[in-house]
């Protein structure tokens, strides 16, 4: 069977104010993924802080993105891993995230633990840190 990557694109949302570059550096390679799935972070009430009720207000940055997981937590729940199992012809994920390493983390294991490959390609965060310092920045998969 032929490898076909999906971009699993985490938390891009308004809430967490990403940079401008970094939002268009998402798109432009978001069209080069046959499949791209955007999560949103949406705790759900009670907020226990300002920073949720502010994100769970916001909505995701279109990216082109085919669709969008709700996310009540940190990882990926039951439905949402269900949702990325839908798309069969994907074979391996491609994560990146915003200013979520916490979340982008937590996914990667959830999609660890239903066995689904995956490979983080750069948290955007740590790409911010890296136009600093170009030795720092992280890669891993469970390829």
């Amino acid at each position: 069977m032929a490898e076909t990557r999906g971009l699993l694109i985490i938390d891009l949302q308004y809430g967490f104010s990403p940079d401008l570059d970094l939002v268009e550096s998402v798109r432009d390679v978001a069209i080069n993924y046959p499949v791209v799935v955007a999560t949103r972070f949406a705790p759900p009430p009670p907020y226990q802080n300002p920073v949720a009720i502010q994100v769970a207000a916001d909505g995701v940055i279109d990216v082109g993105h085919d669709l969008i997981i709700e996310r009540p937590g940190y990882g990926l729940n039951a439905p949402a891993i269900d949702a990325l199992q839908s798309f069969s012809e994907i074979t391996e994920w491609d994560l990146v995230g915003s200013r979520t390493g916490v979340c982008l983390l937590a996914c990667a294991f959830s999609l660890s633990d239903a066995s689904i490959p995956f490979h983080v390609v750069r948290p955007f965060r740590i790409l911010e840190v890296e136009k600093q310092n170009p030795l720092s920045g992280s890669n891993f998969s469970t390829a």
